[in-house]
């Protein structure tokens, strides 16, 4: 019995082929096996981590493939596998054993061989049957054995590929599934908003209208009150619109040139109401200076900054938004400091993402929906600049934007 470089040749350039699968390669194999050991039956199982059984893959009788084993059965190839050694098995202690199916596979003795790769457990390849009817030897053991070293490395990585498939597949489907359920609730969410729009105008007409009867200063805080908050509603129906819109590319910057900090004036002066009730100080730093921007979006983004900063702030406390212009760098870099909690460092970057809503005391908000930081974002992207925040030195949040001279990026 030769067992030589040639044979070791045939097999792996069986194994090397690549339009061929593994159950298909196998099947050629077995019979390679049985020729070459002079049996006359050769199988392969192979286990299948997904269901714990062990499978005939390929056999030379091929009536056989496709039976199992569950890995908890007292067989002989469960036995191979525990003990991790080849197993000889006569007539006398194959009666220990259940049959695959008596009727088809019975035979006088075998020997088994593990499959394994490393501390994997892969298969047994199983020997029935010599046909000189001799017990099987020594040199017959250590082929197989070789043989199984042999195939080893590819069963694994067959085994390695399907699980990967089987998880991109299921990643694929979960994802999928996730962008079904955000286009549901990004068309809920616009269906909601748009039908919000009117009774807010509504509101915010007859706010404006009582405004001006003769009431009560008690009254006229109520009246002041309900301003406040539906100027806050309508701003976060508008970052929910422009979100959707700047998404579908549905939006478009209208540059001009617009003096940045005559903007940041205007801005806080809309805030004036809130500011004194809550006994908060806001301070404009920096120097006027032509930026090319959407004044109207831009202007957007430093009031919700700024209502940002007013949330998380404390009563009595303050808050500086500064304007300056970096020569060297040709931008204009704006910033808003408050004296909140600041922002975690594990949260610095997600605070900007869709929907990112914070957890625990340090972030959490009475009224947000999670995009007004989102839609800062967006419309500074827009614009060529970047966003980002900062811890302030004895507690606090620094949202830093810059806007470049040059124009990088167009929405639309």
């Amino acid at each position: 019995m030769l067992y030589d470089t040639g044979d070791k040749s045939k097999i792996g350039s069986i194994l090397l082929q690549k339009d061929t699968g593994l159950t298909e390669k196998l099947q050629r194999i077995v019979g390679i096996i049985a020729e070459l050991l002079n049996v006359k039956r050769c199988s392969i199982m192979i286990v299948n981590p997904d269901d714990l059984t062990i499978e005939v893959k390929a056999a030379t009788n091929p009536e056989i493939i496709g039976f199992k084993r569950k890995l908890s059965d007292v067989s002989i190839a469960t036995r191979t596998l525990i003990d991790e050694k080849p197993f000889y098995a006569d007539t006398k202690r194959r009666t220990f054993f259940k049959p695959l199916e008596s009727s088809r596979y019975y035979s006088e003795d075998s020997l088994s061989i593990p499959i394994k790769y490393f501390d994997k457990k892969l298969g047994v390849i199983n020997l029935t049957d010599s046909e000189e009817g001799k017990p099987f030897t020594v040199e017959q053991e250590v082929i197989a054995a070789d043989i199984a070293q042999h195939l080893a490395p590819y069963i694994y990585a067959e085994q390695m590929k399907d699980a990967l498939e089987k998880k991109a597949k299921k990643l694929e489907e979960a994802n999928k599934r996730l962008l079904e359920l955000d286009e549901l609730k990004t068309n809920l969410t616009s269906f909601i908003v748009h039908d919000l729009k009117g009774p807010i105008t509504t509101v915010m007409a007859n706010l404006d209208m009582l405004s001006y009867e003769s009431l009560t200063p008690e009254q006229f805080e109520y009246v002041n009150l309900a301003m406040e908050d539906i100027h806050k509603m309508q701003n976060m129906v508008m970052n929910i619109l422009d979100v959707l819109k700047i998404e579908e590319g549905k939006i478009t910057i209208y540059r001009e040139e617009t003096d940045i900090y005559a903007l940041a004036k205007r801005e806080i002066s809309s805030l004036k109401n809130v500011l004194s009730r809550r006994n908060i100080e806001l301070t404009l730093k920096g120097d006027s200076h032509i930026c090319y921007i959407d004044e109207n979006l831009i202007g957007r983004v430093i009031t919700n900054l700024l209502r940002n900063a007013i949330e998380y702030s404390p009563d009595g406390g303050k808050i500086t938004l500064n304007i300056q212009y970096n020569e060297n760098k040709k931008e204009t870099l704006v910033s808003v400091v408050d004296q909140g909690k600041g922002v975690p460092d594990d949260i610095k970057l997600k605070i900007f993402d869709k929907f990112f809503q914070a957890k625990g005391e340090t972030l959490q908000r009475k009224t947000s929906t999670g995009l007004g930081l989102t839609f800062c974002k967006l419309v500074i992207d827009a614009h060529g600049g970047r966003i980002w925040v900062e811890d302030v030195e004895g507690g606090g949040a620094k949202f830093i934007f810059t806007l470049p001279d040059i124009v990088i990026k167009e929405i639309g």
